[in-house]
């Protein structure tokens, strides 16, 4: 016997189109099924990142709040807990310095001097609007007004001129 003519010629059968059709079919499903859930999964961390890192600044903003809070009882604030008045925004406080020693006859109202001061937290800057009320106040740019209401509830307002003591008339 021949071993060249024992060899048995395996013939490649075609597939049939169908069944080529449906394992593409089959194949494209899978590929499809693998990048959404990738997708999914990617979409979820990115989820996780955002909540994790907004909860980081939501501490932050409140730290920072607290602390707005508390700064006339903290060691270092140069001000009468009782001279501070918080705003919040947007400037934190108007300190009226001296304004209770005045009253408690300890200190006279003409040394009074108004302050206003924000709060930082951390390594928080200025706002826009913040760095603006600095500059009008180091221009000069602010003023004492009256506002009157009167009985028909009309409202008029004059700008404040206090009158200068031991004016001199050269």
């Amino acid at each position: 016997m021949n071993t060249s003519s024992a060899r048995i010629e395996k013939k490649i059968m075609p597939i049939p189109p169908l069944t080529s059709f449906l394992l593409g079919l089959a194949i494209g499903v899978i590929l499809l099924a693998f990048l959404l859930i990738r997708a999914k999964l990617r979409h979820q961390s990115e989820i996780d990142l955002a909540r994790k890192q907004s909860v980081k600044q939501s501490r932050s903003t409140l730290k920072g709040q607290m602390a707005e809070q508390m700064a006339p009882l903290l060691p270092g604030f140069d001000y009468s807990p009782a001279d501070s008045k918080f705003l919040g925004d947007p400037i934190d406080y108007v300190i009226f310095d001296g304004m209770t020693d005045a009253r408690d006859g300890g200190g006279s109202f003409e040394d009074l001097e108004v302050v206003l001061i924000d709060v930082k937290y951390g390594k928080a800057q200025l706002t826009a609007v913040q760095r603006a009320i600095s500059q009008a106040v180091e221009a000069g740019r602010v003023r004492f007004e009256v506002v009157r209401i009167d009985a028909d509830h009309k409202v008029t307002k004059t700008q404040h001129v206090p009158r200068r003591k031991n004016a001199s008339t050269d």
